[in-house]
């Protein structure tokens, strides 16, 4: 009788778990906040090899991977995947996900995710001679209701320098030689250059829309 209480116990923690309003995603450990405002947080991830507790994502959130590495998922209903992730793989997620995660690489996944914060803010128009983002060709990486990514290959060149507009809000990421991830905010209606060494290994820029 003591077996089958236990039993009933343990499979009632999924459902008993999903019931509580659970913590966000992050802060956790592995995770570093390197940007906020009143439009998105931008967490710097590493997925460590250790249990993490169950969260639920609040916000929709875009970002890249740039260090491969593999984790387990676990659904609140106990189902787990083991999942293999690549360097440069785009992703992105709507709010309200449950869901538990544990790195189980030795060296671990690493991400920037950009959470949104706000909601679909519609593009600004502006009257500036300057030509609008994106004019110099990036390759389109994901498109949709809230997020347009681009991704600047290996020949990124200095007429991307060049003085621009962007009619969205966007977060740039990008990698230096050593694969340090450095994030800057461009707010909608701002005209401006680049800012972004040539050499810099992989460059990104995530619209908000």
């Amino acid at each position: 009788m003591k077996k089958l209480a236990l039993l009933l116990f343990i499979s009632a923690i999924p459902l008993a778990q999903a019931q509580v309003d659970p913590p966000p995603a992050y802060p956790r450990d592995g995770a570093i906040k390197v940007l906020e405002n009143d439009h998105v947080i931008v967490w710097d991830i590493r997925w460590l090899k250790q249990d993490y507790p169950i969260h639920r994502h609040r916000y929709d959130h875009t970002g890249v991977y740039y260090s491969p590495g593999d984790r387990i998922i676990t659904s609140t209903e106990g189902e787990a995947r083991e999942i293999h992730t690549d360097a440069w793989n785009i992703s992105f997620q709507l709010a309200g996900v449950t869901h538990t995660e544990s790195g189980i690489s030795d060296e671990p996944l690493r991400a920037v995710f950009i959470q949104i914060k706000r909601p679909v803010a519609g593009a600004i128009e502006t009257n500036s001679s300057v030509p609008q983002f994106p004019y110099d060709s990036p390759l389109e990486r994901r498109s949709n209701e809230r997020v347009r990514v681009w991704e600047y290959d290996g020949d990124f060149s200095s007429t991307a320098n060049s003085a621009h507009y962007h009619a969205n809000d966007a977060v740039a990421v990008w990698f230096d030689a050593k694969t340090q991830a450095n994030v800057h905010f461009i707010s909608r209606g701002a005209v401006h250059s680049k800012g972004i060494p040539t050499a810099a290994v992989g460059v990104f820029i995530f619209e908000i829309l």
